[in-house]
C-alpha cells in the first residue's frame, strides 16, 4: 500500500508539494507534502485522522498525544522523505493561534520510520537569521522582506533541530527567481535541480540543524490542487 492510498476517502481537493532537503552530501529529491483541512476527513474526522494513522504505521506512542489535540486543529499535512535508510513517515496537525498544545504552536508534527519517532514544534516566534547558515542569510533576510513572509521556529525536544522556516508563498515568485544566491549559498549541487523545476512557485525555505546535527536547507515549491488520485 502506497501513503497515498490512505487518503483515498478524503474529501478533494488536496494539496500537494514538492520539496529538496540538501543534507551533507545529499540532494534528497521525491519528498511531497499533502495538505487538506481537517473538515475533509468528513463526518467522524478524528476517528478517520486514526485509520490514516494506522495505515501508514504511525507509532501509537508517538501519535497518541497528537490524536488528543487533534479536534482543535484546522488542517492535516501528511508528508514522505525517501532516504538512504527508509523512507520517514510525516503527520502535522496546523493549529490557529493559541489553540495549539502550546500558545505559540502553529504546527505539532510527528515524524516516524519503523518504530522510531520523534515530535517537531513549530513556533511563531521573531526570525532568528542565526539560525540558517552564513551563507543563507542574506536570502532570509530578503525572503522575510517580501509582502506576507511568515517566520516559524522549529525544533524537536530531545533532538539537536532547531531551524529557521520562511514562508513566502504570498509573494508569488518563482523558484528560479531564487537561482542566483541559491547558487551562491548552496553551490553547483543544486543546479540541476533548478534547472527541472524552477518555474514552480516557491512556498518556503526551511534551513538550519537537523535532529542529526548536520546542517540543511530544504526548499518548498511547486504547490498545487489535486482532484483526483495522488
Amino acid at each position: 500500500m502506497t501513503d497515498w492510498v490512505a487518503l483515498a476517502r478524503v474529501d478533494r481537493p488536496l494539496m500537494m508539494e514538492r520539496s529538496v532537503k540538501l543534507i551533507g552530501d545529499e540532494v534528497r529529491d521525491g519528498r511531497r507534502l499533502v495538505s487538506f483541512p481537517r473538515g475533509a476527513l468528513g463526518p467522524g474526522p478524528s476517528g478517520h485522522l486514526r485509520r490514516i494513522a494506522a495505515e501508514l504505521g504511525a507509532p501509537e506512542a508517538g501519535f497518541a498525544p497528537l490524536d488528543a489535540a487533534q479536534s482543535r486543529a484546522v488542517a492535516v499535512h501528511l508528508g514522505v522523505e525517501p532516504e538512504s535508510a527508509g523512507v520517514v513517515r510525516k503527520l502535522y496537525l496546523e493549529f490557529q493561534p493559541g489553540r495549539g498544545p502550546e500558545p505559540d504552536v502553529v504546527f505539532w508534527a510527528l515524524k516516524w520510520r519503523g518504530t522510531d519517532w520523534t515530535h517537531s514544534l513549530y513556533r511563531a516566534a521573531p526570525a532568528d537569521l542565526t539560525l540558517l547558515p552564513e551563507a543563507l542569510r542574506p536570502l532570509g533576510q530578503a525572503m522575510l522582506a517580501q509582502p506576507g513572509a511568515r517566520a516559524l521556529i522549529v525544533e524537536e525536544p530531545g533532538t539537536p533541530r532547531r531551524s529557521l522556516d520562511i514562508n513566502v508563498a504570498e509573494a508569488n515568485h518563482r523558484l528560479d527567481q531564487y537561482r542566483a544566491p541559491l547558487m551562491a549559498a548552496l553551490g553547483d549541487g543544486i543546479a540541476a535541480y533548478l534547472d527541472r523545476h524552477g518555474a514552480e512557485p516557491l512556498g518556503h525555505l526551511a534551513a538550519g540543524t537537523a535532529r542529526d546535527g548536520q546542517s540543511f536547507v530544504t526548499l518548498y515549491h511547486g504547490a498545487h490542487l489535486v482532484e483526483g488520485a495522488l
